[in-house]
């Protein structure tokens, strides 16, 4: 029995770092879709705006202006759009769909609708793990939106402004003191 009550606070510990992981993703999806606004520098003001789009929003507001604006991110952000449109099927699975397991199972049935049929999934506690570490990998890993993607965006996008204004409105983009805005 004893078993059976571990078992269940793993999965609810596991979904629930699941859960705070994706957060964190879709919170730098917030910042950067804040950076595609024209004045860069309200962007805290924006932040707001983009905190109430759905994730699919999100991606397809960044998706639309990366190809109007930042063209040289296409490879980088379809990369990105590429490792997360499975994970965030999982989030589908794991936040909104309905959910059923019996102690001391080595596994956790949910089902969700998608168009009009039940589609049903059996996960095990590696396998949220395992998403787990995908998400963590999107948010700082190689190319990472907290990270690498975020800096080139950043930079690439404070360029293009720096571009379009008189010189009392350029940004200065610095990292550790180091200047990367041209």
């Amino acid at each position: 029995m004893n078993n059976g009550w571990q078992k269940d606070k793993e999965f609810k510990e596991e979904i629930g770092s699941f859960i705070i992981a994706f957060s964190e993703f879709e919170f730098g999806l917030v910042s950067l879709c804040s950076m595609t606004e024209f004045d860069l520098r309200q962007n805290d003001k924006y932040i707001i705006k983009y905190l109430g789009y759905t994730f699919e929003k999100k991606i397809s507001h960044l998706t639309d202006f990366i190809s109007e604006n930042l063209h040289e991110l296409t490879p980088n952000w379809d990369k990105i759009k590429k490792e997360i449109m499975p994970i965030n099927k999982e989030r589908r699975f794991l936040v909104h769909g309905h959910m059923n397991y019996g102690l001391p199972n080595e596994h956790i049935t949910t089902h969700i609708k998608e168009k009009d049929n039940i589609t049903t999934k059996r996960q095990k506690l590696e396998e949220i793990r395992s998403n787990t570490n995908k998400i963590h990998n999107l948010i700082s890993g190689e190319n990472g939106i907290r990270g690498e993607f975020e800096i080139l965006f950043t930079k690439t996008r404070i360029n293009k402004w720096n571009k379009l204004v008189n010189d009392e409105s350029k940004i200065i983009y610095r990292i550790n003191s180091e200047i990367l805005s041209d």
